[in-house]
């Protein structure tokens, strides 16, 4: 469990090698650019969806509503996806063929497990080796472009369209580069960007985001930058415990709940909640991708308890890996609830992804028949 106290602790302790972190960074994309080191081609397009931050930008939900967004296009789009906290290895490991779910949150991971379950017809194949992972997929499935998820960084794999998300309640010339801050590259990475979205929009004024717009535009002068919405879509109730049937979480800001997860940044997930209306009386952060057990479980009731709560509260991420089974039997007499988390697209970036899909139609086919086995 680290704490955003301890982190801080951490961070400052690394903060004399950020430079020495960025300046291997910037050689390794100068090698790239260089084709000194050579980037694989897939024979579809490849859309990346990344960031330069260590977490926080709402990754997930976007590759998800890309998705969702090119198969209303009438594509057949597939996430290729590293697969952080499961066992893919270099992969491939099918976490879905579109219909189905073939692989477990412990295998997947939990991120690709959510993306899977939340995208009807779309693949979406784990491991390190992306490349490797592509070719495994077109040779089974009906694939028409690859969404690369967590990709700015994965650099070898050449992709068509480098989409970068930016958080817009924490802009990127405020951080620091790793390991002094959160940042995995310095921000003049930005150049290789296509195009930038800031995410959480609704979360800061409109003069704010000017000046975030404005400070980008140092990084990078001609990709355009749209902006996104991150929201609750709903909270589910899957376990009860001791509510009654006329006390479930619809109106959850009467009640006063419990939150916990494991992300890179909790505040915005709990300042998320407030602006919502619900009533948090206390919170337990666990470091991402935490892998819960039952001593993490009887902490959280025992927390929970210890602020009189009734109502717990977590993140589609954090219940992907939490047995309903083992919740009821640890904590039965607390209401355990999921916050769904939806984004939505600016109806400018929308235009623009449909004029670059039309682009991919003279896409090259520089891999008549891949010969590498998978």
């Amino acid at each position: 469990m680290v704490s955003a106290e301890l982190a801080e602790k951490l961070f400052l302790l690394g903060r004399p090698f950020s430079g020495i972190y960025g300046r291997i960074m910037l050689l390794r994309s100068f090698l790239y650019k260089k084709k000194v080191i050579r980037a694989k081609r897939l024979p579809v397009p490849v859309i990346s969806v990344g960031n330069l931050s260590l977490g926080g930008t709402g990754k997930t939900p976007h590759v998800i509503e890309i998705c969702k967004f090119l198969k209303g296009e009438g594509f057949h789009p597939a996430v290729l996806t590293r697969g952080y906290g499961g066992k893919a290895g270099k992969g491939p490991l099918l976490v879905s063929e579109g219909k189905g779910i073939r692989a477990d949150v412990s295998e997947a991971g939990d991120e690709p497990w959510m993306i899977a379950t939340k995208l009807e017809g779309v693949p979406v194949i784990a491991g390190s080796d992306r490349y490797r992972c592509g070719l495994f997929a077109l040779k089974r499935l009906p694939v028409t472009q690859f969404v690369l998820d967590d990709g700015f960084q994965h650099l070898g794999l050449e992709r068509d369209l480098d989409i970068v998300l930016i958080d817009a309640t924490r802009p990127i010339d405020s951080e620091r580069v790793f390991p002094g801050g959160t940042l995995r590259e310095p921000p003049v990475a930005l150049s290789r960007a296509d195009t930038i979205i800031l995410s959480k929009c609704n979360e800061v004024g409109s003069n704010r985001l000017v000046t975030v717009e404005e400070a980008l535009r140092a990084y990078t002068k001609a990709a355009p930058i749209f902006q996104s919405i991150y929201e609750i879509d709903r909270i589910d109730v899957v376990f009860k415990g001791h509510l009654s049937k006329a006390a479930s979480l619809k109106e959850p800001s009467s009640r006063g709940v419990f939150c916990f997860c494991g992300l890179a940044r909790p505040q915005s997930f709990f300042e998320l909640l407030k602006k919502a209306g619900v009533k948090i009386k206390g919170v337990l952060q666990f470091a991402d991708h935490h892998e819960y057990k039952e001593t993490d479980l009887i902490a959280i009731g025992k927390r929970a308890r210890t602020f009189g709560s009734d109502i717990v509260l977590t993140t589609e991420k954090d219940f992907a890996k939490i047995s309903t089974y083992n919740w009821s039997g640890i904590n039965s007499e607390l209401g355990l609830g999921v916050v769904r988390i939806k984004v939505e697209l600016s109806q400018t970036f929308r235009q623009f992804l449909k004029g670059r899909l039309r682009d991919f139609s003279q896409h090259p086919a520089l891999i008549s028949s891949p010969k590498e086995t998978a």
